[in-house]
């Protein structure tokens, strides 16, 4: 899937973020510190157990995936600022997950005992699983450009493997982790709708514009699954962990569409409003 994202992207990915400075770090500032912080906030108000408060951490943390930027392009909002905030996020994100699970785990104490996330290994082993491949994309996207009509069957076909991998795996459990599923629904719901306020109201205060307003609400919303899935079964080796994200996938479309259509009703209505005048 990080292949996938790498034959999406181009070196003007990156240097665009010299063009529109304002919208993608306020839209970055959102995504890699508010959103951990709120994740956060909220494992702490509702008491989570350690793994499930890491977990919501993990996903509030993770960056827009490559689903952000194609609801963005249909439905014509930034596309650009889309795929820049998606770039820029993916590879700074090797450093903060794990340094936001630290956190994390040290407000916890005791309780998070035997929990631990290195914040260098993690990064070489975050590093291996989406730079390197997102690299090779790129490569490849100049190399054989021809492959870039095959990145939505690419993509597709691994979210369902890893969805069809997770559900076998959790099948074959005797202990589903079914409390865990109970105690994430609300905290993983607020973060979403956190996310949709947060990438609408910040951006709209900043006289950035409804456009890139969308847009980084959609980015908020639509997290990269796959690498919090990634995160939570490998580096933290928990299927529990990983249940906020699976909650979260859930529901992130469709309040990211939301956000969306809200912005589309907004832009026919000053249209209409400019035919009348």
């Amino acid at each position: 899937m990080m292949l996938g994202m790498g034959l999406t992207l181009s070196l003007e990915d990156f240097q665009r973020i010299a063009r529109m400075p304002g919208a993608t770090v306020v839209g970055t500032l959102l995504q890699l510190v508010a959103m951990p912080l709120v994740g956060l906030l909220l494992a702490r108000a509702f008491a989570l157990e350690p793994l499930l408060a890491a977990g919501l951490v993990v996903i509030a943390a993770c960056p827009g995936g490559v689903m952000s930027n194609v609801l963005v392009h249909l439905a014509k909002a930034d596309t650009a600022l889309s795929i820049t905030l998606t770039a820029s996020a993916t590879m700074v994100t090797l450093f903060t997950i794990p340094l936001w699970v630290q956190i994390a785990m040290r407000g916890l104490g005791e309780e998070a005992a035997g929990i631990s996330m290195p914040v260098l290994e993690t990064a070489w082993t975050l590093g291996t699983f989406t730079v390197v491949p997102v690299g090779v994309g790129m490569v490849l996207r100049y190399g054989v450009p021809n492959l870039v009509s095959w990145e939505p069957m690419l993509t597709r076909s691994c979210t369902v493997a890893m969805v069809a991998a997770l559900t076998i795996e959790g099948a074959r459990r005797d202990d589903l982790p079914l409390e865990a599923f109970a105690a994430s629904w609300t905290p993983s719901l607020l973060l979403l709708f956190a996310a949709l306020v947060m990438g609408i109201a910040v951006p709209l205060a900043l006289r950035l514009g409804s456009r890139d307003a969308a847009t980084i609400a959609v980015e908020l919303c639509i997290k990269n699954s796959v690498l919090g899935l990634f995160v939570t079964t490998q580096a933290l080796g928990s299927l529990v962990a990983a249940v906020p994200t699976a909650v979260l996938m859930t529901f992130q479309v469709p309040v990211g569409v939301l956000a969306l259509v809200l912005y589309r009703l907004q832009h026919a209505r000053r249209r209409r409003d400019a035919a009348a005048g």
